[in-house]
């Protein structure tokens, strides 16, 4: 059932169980009113009548006098057709169809200055009995008013049936009045409902326009807000849907060269004959191509575990300098340039193998750009370690995109010197898996600065050295 059609249901029950106890309410106090008021008429006419029947009364001796007398004296004093006179176990006068006497209080004493009354129904009648027994020695008399409610009944049935009129026409016109303000009020929920079902298809741009101050107005307020959290981790998601395609198809491009290579090296080994100086140059060309294979697959291993937090300790910056000289000390052999380092006592809390495969990165680049007899520097300071160079430089429009994965400025001669396009992709992430920064500096044919800046106190540990 519909969250309309519910309130309206359970507002239409309770407004016409509302307006029924109302209209039955104001006609049991209408009733009583009227009943009351004809009490009173009738006890002041019963109490006058009574007053002229008994006072300075006395009766013949003889019984068949005396009922003649009794009748007479009753006839003379009220209209019969509404009283009744009972005298030594007989009605004298009785014209109403039955008898009042038991339907008053039975316990009202005959010596008692005592009027009682009832109201009863009798054949589909209701009647007002009103009466009151007294004793002339030795005769007991009882005289009885029966007045007959049917004018009361019809005025009732009368003010009943225009109770029921008027409360159909209020439940139907409340009614009415009730399910238009729920249908406006409930415009929202639609909307709402709306936005929600466009939302699940997809239409991440839905909105709802809804002007409410009221809890609806809230609820939309919130579904828009929650719309704009999805649609922008949608945008994430496909950014980085489309960031992993290119990957993969960047990795996939970078494979096919050094494979297609490996193939057609060991193809020719196999099936032709070749002499033993070609035999060797082949072989050293797949070893070349293997060993750039191994390097890749490596460095694409780190740059997925990047993804994941680090342990980190504290290391001085004089250790791990000497950890990167020794392992690029061969490329600056075979190229001819000198490293110089520079620590002043530094300490910083990193991952000691991670930091230094960013440094090797780093230098290896740096050695790659410069021309032989060139020097690079390897520099602490505070909180931050720069690698700079004196090299080609970096152009400005290619600062931005040489940590994207497998780009690379210079793609021929990267390659020919064995570079990937990964060696800055995986520096950036290992930076920021320390809560640091990369920052290049470069300028065309003068060189590159790459600097890491530490971000807080705990990521650098000034010692002090004596």
């Amino acid at each position: 059932m519909r969250l309309k059609a519910k309130i309206v249901l359970g507002t239409s029950v309770f407004l016409l169980a509302a307006v029924a106890l109302c209209c039955i309410m104001f006609l049991c106090f209408t009733r009583e009113q009227l009943e009351e008021k004809a009490v009173e008429t009738a006890l002041s006419e019963y109490q006058n009548v009574w007053n002229k029947f008994y006072g300075w009364m006395s009766l013949p001796e003889d019984p068949l006098i005396e009922r003649s007398f009794l009748k007479q004296r009753m006839s003379s004093i009220a209209n019969t057709s509404e009283y009744t006179l009972y005298a030594n176990g007989d009605y004298l006068i009785n014209n109403c169809g039955f008898a009042p006497d038991p339907y008053l209080d039975a316990s009202a004493d005959a010596s008692e200055e005592l009027y009682t009354y009832a109201l009863m129904r009798f054949e589909g009648t209701s009647y007002l009995i009103v009466g009151k027994r007294a004793e002339v020695y030795p005769t007991e008399i009882s005289i009885c008013l029966v007045r007959s409610l049917s004018e009361l009944d019809s005025s009732m049935n009368a003010l009943t049936n225009k109770s029921i009129a008027i409360g159909a026409a209020v439940s139907v016109l409340s009614l009415a009045l009730t399910y238009l303000f729920c249908t406006l009020s409930l415009k929202g929920v639609k909307k709402l409902s709306d936005g929600a079902n466009a939302l699940a298809t997809g239409q991440m741009h839905t909105r709802i326009d809804i002007r409410q101050t009221d809890e609806i107005g809230a609820l939309a307020k919130d579904f828009n807000l929650m719309a704009d959290a999805i649609e922008r981790n949608m945008d994430a998601l496909c950014e980085q849907n489309e960031r992993k395609q290119q990957f993969i198809n960047d990795l996939s491009h970078e494979m096919k060269t050094p494979v297609t290579s490996l193939l057609i090296n060991s193809e020719t080994m196999a099936l032709r004959t070749v002499s033993m100086e070609d035999m060797r140059r082949m072989a050293n060309r797949i070893h070349e191509q293997a060993q750039w294979i191994e390097r890749l697959s490596q460095k694409l291993m780190q740059l997925v575990l990047l993804q994941s937090d680090v342990d980190r300790s504290p290391v001085p910056a004089a250790d791990l300098f000497d950890a990167v000289r020794e392992t690029v000390l061969d490329s600056l052999n075979r190229s001819f340039v000198t490293l110089k380092t520079e620590a002043h006592g530094e300490t910083y809390s990193i991952d000691f193998d991670l930091f230094r495969s960013a440094l090797v990165n780093l230098i290896e680049n740096a050695i790659k750009a410069s021309e032989p007899n060139s020097t690079v520097e390897l520099i602490a300071n505070e909180d931050r370690i720069t690698v700079r160079d004196h090299g080609r430089g970096i152009p400005k429009a290619e600062i931005e995109r040489i940590t994207e994965p497998f780009y690379m400025v210079d793609r021929s001669r990267s390659k020919k010197l064995g570079g990937s396009g990964l060696g800055l992709a995986l520096v950036k992430e290992i930076v920021r898996a320390h809560g640091a920064t990369l920052s290049i500096e470069s300028e065309e044919h003068v060189g590159t600065s790459m600097t890491i800046l530490f971000q807080t106190a705990n990521d650098n540990i000034k010692e002090t050295t004596r």
